[in-house]
């Protein structure tokens, strides 16, 4: 076993950005990465005027409305290099002005593949925004990690609230689905300039261009036994929750015969439950991973339960599809984020957040076709009982054979 590395000194007092500078920056990022929430809830609402008009089928408006999840998770790994190459700033730079463009292309679609186009590359542009915004949450704030990645997820519960309420406003206003279209990619391009202009590379590039050691210890590679187990348990954890996210509303009104509106009360809750992140973040900074990952991941196991084996009644139904999102949003994503990071060195944090992006979106992409199918072959009990209790209950055993102690530490005593 090799000594641990000696720290080097940190930078001068006076480079460093003030806790309220680096706080102010951060939050403009996340603002950034708050409009790719917008456009995520939005873009399913205005499936009825983009069927009109293309006369697409329901099947081939579905792919429009998920395929970005191809897109972000064939980008997850290539973002690692590019915040590499690029540094994180240009890349989250890059990441919203693609994300911005694609989104506002969306509007000038001439047919299916075209439109396809643009959706996988709004897909790619947030995943390297992403993969930088994790990376960085990571390296400005090394003693609150966890707290600082699940702020991310606040801020894209933020845009899911604002993001169809605005642009149905837009729909009815303008009497066009590209309203909404143009004005988030108009948006995304202000943002992007605003990070462009009043975020320093002090904040976003702190590690390398400041050259100080943040962290200490964890693993040199991504194919070291921590990382690549929690790699596994992400994996998992996407087929799980995009499962329910994808299909779930379709149990509550094929099975439980809910109306439209109560299925969107119900399920809406478990989106609610994304605003409770930070408390993820916040355990996943002070927990072992063999205790917080299984609790979690049996949290969600329970609420599979409950949700597919208890009563139909909205009473019983809602309660748990909070306490699912309460787990699985606020608790696994942020936890799997968090504990990925920290398991692997200062120098190898971009990849692991762009191997988190990837392990996530390609669970998510394949997650409905292989419910759906388990559904056809089995129902929909069973087809529950094997995706998203199964999966979760694997996902905790998993978590039991991590390292711990070959987690990375921070360095500092706060944060820089």
């Amino acid at each position: 076993m090799s000594a641990a590395p000696i720290p080097q000194t940190l930078p001068p007092p006076r480079e460093a950005l003030t806790p309220s500078a680096a706080v102010g920056m951060f939050v403009l990022l996340l603002l950034a990465y708050a409009v790719n929430a917008m456009d995520r809830m939005v873009f399913p609402i205005l499936l009825v005027e983009v069927r009109g008009e293309y006369g697409f089928s329901l099947e081939a408006a579905g792919l429009q409305a998920t395929v970005f999840a191809l897109g972000m998770g064939l980008a997850g790994l290539p973002a690692g290099w590019l915040q590499r190459t690029l540094g994180r700033k240009w890349t989250i730079v890059a990441g919203t002005l693609v994300f911005s463009f694609a989104t506002a292309l969306t509007a000038a679609s001439t047919g299916f593949m075209d439109m396809l186009l643009w959706r996988v590359l709004s897909g790619v542009g947030e995943a390297l925004q992403l993969a930088a915004i994790i990376t960085v949450a990571s390296s400005a704030f090394p003693a609150r990690r966890g707290v600082a990645i699940g702020s991310i997820n606040v801020a894209f519960a933020v845009g899911s609230v604002i993001g169809p309420a605005l642009g149905s406003g837009l729909l009815e206003s303008y009497g066009t689905w590209r309203a909404p279209m143009l004005a988030y990619g108009a948006i995304g391009v202000a943002l992007a300039i605003a990070v462009l202009l009043l975020v320093s590379p002090r904040l976003t590039e702190l590690d390398s261009s400041a050259g100080s050691t943040l962290h200490i210890g964890g693993a040199g590679t991504l194919l070291s036994r921590n990382p690549l187990v929690l790699a596994v348990i992400t994996v998992l954890f996407g087929l799980t929750d995009f499962a329910f996210i994808g299909l779930y509303a379709s149990y509550l009104r094929g099975q439980l015969d809910f109306a439209p509106s109560g299925a969107g009360f119900v399920v809406g809750l478990s989106g609610l439950a994304a605003f409770a992140s930070p408390l993820g973040g916040y355990l996943a900074d002070r927990m072992s991973p063999r205790i917080l990952l299984p609790a979690l991941n049996l949290g969600v196991a329970a609420c599979g339960c409950a949700l597919f084996l208890g009563p139909g009644s909205a009473a019983w139904q809602a309660p748990f599809s909070f306490l699912f999102g309460l787990f699985a949003s606020s608790g696994l994503y942020v936890a799997a984020a968090s504990y990925l990071v920290k398991s692997v060195s200062s120098e190898a944090v971009s990849r692991a957040a762009g191997l988190f992006v990837a392990c996530i979106y390609v669970a998510a992409g394949l997650a409905g076709l292989l419910f759906s199918s388990l559904i056809a072959a089995a129902g929909w009990i069973t087809a529950a009982m094997v995706q998203i209790v199964g999966f979760s209950a694997l996902g905790a055993v998993l978590a039991l054979i991590l390292r711990p102690h070959l987690f990375s530490k921070a360095n500092t005593p706060q944060d820089h």
